[in-house]
């Protein structure tokens, strides 16, 4: 089987029990758009697309990032690793640490998260309207910590562009 048959298996059976807060999905269908966005821009490497389907499973199922070593080997793990959000701490804090780290995240994380910020925003602003303007503004600051490491090579790219907009959006 290859890698990325493998960690879409994995997540989707580590991510069973879970839907898409808004939309009922199985979780997988977000795991899914977000690996569809990342090949569309032409990603197409498979630890980027593996690391993609497992970047929640950390932070959202009983899997460790030992257990992503152990079974997809190191590289996807560091990409997992830099994907995974803090455990401790209030909100702003664990947020404000997320920022820092992916704005010094390697380039694939990147690519990987503004994947995830899009689909995750994707219908925010409609379907939690009080929710949505802290969302986006934390994921602003994600994308200014991403600007300010990588200059034009991010902001120029079609995801981070894509993103932002998505994100500028204010929820009525």
């Amino acid at each position: 089987m290859d890698i990325v048959a493998h960690a879409r298996g994995f997540a989707s059976e580590k991510h069973r029990t879970q839907t898409r807060k808004y939309t009922n999905e199985p979780y997988v269908a977000h795991l899914d758009a977000v690996v569809g966005l990342l090949r569309e821009q032409g990603i197409t490497e498979q630890n980027i697309v593996a690391a993609a389907y497992l970047h929640d499973t950390v932070e959202d199922t009983d899997t460790s990032l030992q257990d992503i070593m152990r079974i997809f080997g190191d590289e996807i793990a560091q990409l997992v690793y830099w994907l995974t959000d803090a455990e401790r701490g209030n909100r702003r804090a664990r947020m404000a640490m997320a920022s820092w780290r992916l704005g010094r995240a390697p380039w694939e994380a990147k690519l990987i998260k503004l994947a995830d910020i899009i689909d995750n925003t994707r219908n925010m602003a409609e379907s939690d309207p009080d929710f949505a303007p802290v969302f986006f503004r934390e994921k602003r600051e994600v994308l200014a910590e991403m600007a300010k490491n990588e200059g034009d090579r991010i902001t120029n790219h079609p995801l981070y562009q894509r993103a932002a907009a998505q994100i500028m959006v204010t929820p009525t």
